[in-house]
Formats: C-alpha cells, sequence, structure tokens
C-alpha cells in the first residue's frame, strides 16, 4: 500500500494540495490537476476498496525501523537529501515554513503523512521499477545512508515526532565500564593512547591531533552528545573528521560500554 489510510481518505475528499506542481505529466500536458470530490463515507469505501485491490507484491516490510530513529539520523538524512540533488526536483519546507526546491515532481513536505514506510523503502531502492523513463536518477547510495534520508522524510510534516534516544535505552542502563575498558583499549588506544594523553600511534601522523581525553571532563559531556560523536563520527558533532563513525563497528553494548568507561575514568583532572 503506497498511501497512509487517513491522507488518502483526506485526498479523496479535497483536503490535500495538488502533489505534482506542474502537473504529473509537465512535459505533455497543461491542466487544472483538478480531481472530483468525494464525501467521507464514499472516500473510506473507495479507499478500502483501494488498499485491498491494489496490493503490490513487491512491497515487503521495510528495512528501516522508525521506533529506533534518532534525531542525528535525520540530520544527516536532511544532508544526503541535498547531496544527492533530491532539492533539486522535490519541495520541502524550509525553516520559515516556505516551499524550497525545484516544483518538476512530487512535493515531500508532508511526506511522513502520505506514505507507508514499506512502499517508501521499495520505491527508494529503485523507483525506475515503479515510474521508468520518469526522468529521476538513480543515486549511488548505502543501506546505512538510505535509513538516513528514508527516515528523514518520514518525519516531515510529522508534528512533535518522537525521536530515539539510545542513551535511554535498557542498554546503557545495563553499560558497565569495565566492559568499556577492554572496548577503549581494542579501538580508542590507537589514536588516543593507553592514557587518553593523544598520543597513540595512529596520531602522530595526523595534522590535527587526537583529543587528550585525559584533560578533558568527559565526565560531564552529555551521553547523547558522546553517543553521536562515537556513533556518527567526529564531523557529525563540528569535531575532526579524522574520528571514524564507529557505529557499524561496535555492537550498541559495546558503544554503552565504553561511554561510561570514558565518563567515569575522565574528569579533567
Amino acid at each position: 500500500v503506497k498511501y497512509q489510510h487517513p491522507w488518502l481518505i483526506r485526498w479523496l475528499m479535497g483536503q490535500e494540495d495538488n502533489l505534482y506542481p506542474n502537473s504529473y505529466r509537465w512535459d505533455k500536458s497543461r491542466f487544472s490537476g483538478k480531481h472530483m470530490i468525494l464525501t467521507r463515507e464514499e472516500a473510506t469505501v473507495i479507499a478500502d476498496y483501494m488498499e485491498k485491490t491494489y496490493l503490490d507484491p513487491r512491497i515487503k516490510k521495510s528495512f528501516v525501523d522508525m521506533s529506533t530513529f534518532t534525531e542525528m539520523e535525520a540530520s544527516l538524512g536532511a544532508d544526503i537529501f541535498r547531496e544527492y540533488s533530491c532539492l533539486g526536483c522535490h519541495q520541502i519546507k524550509d525553516e520559515e515554513g516556505n516551499n524550497m526546491g525545484g516544483p518538476i515532481s512530487v512535493n515531500l513536505y508532508d511526506a511522513g503523512n502520505r506514505y507507508t514506510l514499506d512502499w517508501w523503502s521499495r520505491f527508494a531502492e529503485n523507483h525506475q521499477d515503479f515510474t521508468p523513463h520518469s526522468g529521476e536518477y538513480l543515486a549511488d547510495i548505502s543501506l546505512r545512508k538510505a535509513r538516513h534520508i528514508i527516515g528523514y522524510l518520514m518525519t516531515l510534516g510529522v508534528k512533535d515526532f518522537k525521536f530515539y534516544e539510545p542513551w535511554n535505552s535498557k542498554t546503557f542502563k545495563k553499560a558497565d565500564a569495565g566492559r568499556g575498558a577492554k572496548v577503549y583499549k581494542e579501538y580508542c588506544v590507537q589514536c588516543h593512547g593507553p592514557q587518553g594523553k593523544g598520543d597513540g600511534p595512529g596520531a602522530k601522523g595526523l595534522d590535527q591531533k587526537s583529543a587528550v581525553h585525559a584533560e578533558l571532563p568527559l565526565s560531564d559531556y552529555p551521553k547523547d552528545y558522546l553517543y553521536n560523536l562515537i556513533y556518527f563520527g567526529g564531523k557529525s558533532v563540528g569535531k575532526s573528521p579524522n574520528m571514524p563513525d564507529w557505529g557499524m563497528t561496535l555492537p550498541p553494548q559495546g558503544l554503552a560500554d565504553v561511554i561510561a568507561y570514558v565518563r567515569s575514568t575522565f574528569k579533567g583532572e
């Protein structure tokens, strides 16, 4: 199913904007884009019929779990939206609520209230499967980046979307600094050094030196900041791009443990 049930009913009742500012086939015709308006009862019957009759067998359960989608992932998704030129054809809202972007294709500023996650994920995998020769290009994008941009679009228009906060999860409640010391030794020491003095062998050739943990009050640093720094890398929080994004390397418990270790060990004293 492509559209969320409440949105489809609203659209059939004439309560939603035209999805294509310049019409669906802007290259072949110009027309008003008016659609017949139904009553709520009629729209509900039609929506139910469409959802039961026009099931696409290609649509499977999405690989994106929105219940674990974080605010940082949404921010990265917004960056990807611009980096991959999506803004050239699709409109979203700017900070003042004004439309921004090219009006040649479907607007996306309310995508989170319109599309189902399963359909959106399959469409993003290869949209040429759905609309051949539509003029939309295929992007070279990783599965992780796909999660970010799909999740980002699924938040657009959703009022007070509740982002996941992993630092408040059960995993972090079970964090153990002793286990974290082992994670630090295996991964962090190579640049930050065994005592956190920034003198690891990997730091010797760097122009932008590794952070000296021993001089920082990491015990006072917010868990969410440390989580984003380690999971998404230094550049995600405005720090050195030489700090890798460890999110795909460290399991959730390992990440929670190493944060517990640095917060209990490095107090800026």
